[in-house]
């Protein structure tokens, strides 16, 4: 039918300016509206759920029960709507039953749309509980122990699945060298998860040999290309550490560069050093460097998350922030400055929604 035709010399409409709301989510209300021109956006808890233009209803929920919006309406060009109380609507019902009909159509694709939504919804919750599950199981379940160092970590996964990772990797032939590696899938979900894993197995594989940092990141992303054949990259920041010595090699694929805290000098210097994500392109030829971490001094190896988490105003938390952070807890323990770190990322976000996984490797040298 067309509802337009019931209303014709109907003269007790209601005009909306774009943007101007038009009832709230949690409003009480007793009727409901047919849109005559215009198009009206419904969304739930700040998040559009549908579009509506002329012809459809809206807000019929709250006049069958009288009860609360569920959602909110918010006239997206210059609206006109029909406001239509029970009164009205008992009154078309009986007059016109082919109205009832209308409605109850509109309410009934309504219906088949959301359970459609919601059972792909199910099926993400589900997807990303099995990443989540595969990322987890690919972490380490402890942090190495040397003398005179200290090791600590933390991964704080976001509510969608990402990829990021840390591992510890002890060479099986010098006892003092321990290989460091920490990377950042770009992706999300079971793809990025199944990803990270083959990208594990292969740093692991590989350091195997003891072979130097930027030559174990050139093989990795050599076997990525020609045998994952994903379209998925990741940064990643390798290094290898002489417990020893406190000699530092390391080489960069594309990764946040990590801090070096100096105790001597009292300052924080970013381990730069170039390099192209792993899988990106068929060859990479990583640089390599080295420094020789003091006693007292930290290294902190972070993943995005850490420095692009942003707080309700989308200010980030970046890297001069971390710097700062650092530096004012240079003198604690390496578990107490992953919590300090953690504390001042919480406090800058508030009650932001974390968008992305937060990992952190901390390591220092104690004597």
């Amino acid at each position: 039918m067309d509802p337009f035709s019931l209303f014709k010399n109907t003269t007790d409409f209601l005009l909306f300016e774009p943007d101007q709301v038009i009832f709230h989510e949690g409003q009480i209300g007793d009727e409901m509206f047919l849109i005559l021109e215009g198009e009206l956006q419904i969304s739930v808890e700040g998040h559009p759920l549908d579009l509506l233009s002329a012809g459809n209803i809206v807000g019929e929920m709250a006049l069958i029960d009288e009860g609360a919006r569920s959602a909110t309406g918010t006239a997206v060009s210059h609206c006109k709507l029909l406001p239509i109380n029970r009164t009205r609507f008992a009154k078309l019902v009986k007059q016109h039953p082919e109205f009832a009909l209308h409605v109850m159509s509109i309410m009934s694709n309504r219906l088949r749309r959301l359970i459609e939504v919601e059972a792909k919804r199910q099926r993400l919750e589900e997807e990303m509980k099995i990443g989540r599950d595969i990322q987890l199981s690919l972490l380490p379940k402890q942090v190495p122990t040397a003398p005179g160092w200290a090791f600590a970590a933390y991964y704080q996964a976001a509510r969608q699945v990402g990829g990021d990772l840390y591992d510890f990797i002890q060479s099986p032939h010098d006892p003092y060298r321990l290989n460091l590696v920490i990377a950042d899938v770009t992706g999300k979900g079971v793809p990025a998860a199944l990803f990270m894993a083959s990208v594990r197995s292969v740093i692991r594989a590989i350091s195997l040999n003891d072979r130097p940092p930027a030559d174990t990141l050139h093989r990795t992303n050599r076997f990525i290309v020609q045998d994952v054949g994903s379209l998925l990259f990741t940064s990643a920041f390798y290094a290898s550490l002489q417990t020893d010595t406190g000699q530092l090699s390391y080489a960069n694929a594309g990764h946040e560069w990590p801090l070096w805290w100096r105790q001597q000098t009292q300052t924080v210097t970013q381990l730069k050093v170039p390099g192209m994500l792993l899988g990106a392109f068929d060859e990479i030829h990583p640089m390599q460097q080295e420094v020789t971490v003091a006693p007292d001094d930290v290294l902190v190896f972070f993943t995005d998350g850490v420095t692009e988490a942003h707080n309700a105003e989308k200010a980030m938390f970046d890297d001069e922030r971390l710097q700062q952070t650092l530096a004012k807890i240079a003198h604690l323990s390496a578990s107490d400055i992953v919590d300090g770190i953690v504390t001042a990322v919480s406090n800058f976000t508030a009650n932001t929604p974390q968008s992305d996984d937060l990992t952190l490797i901390v390591v220092k040298r104690t004597k």
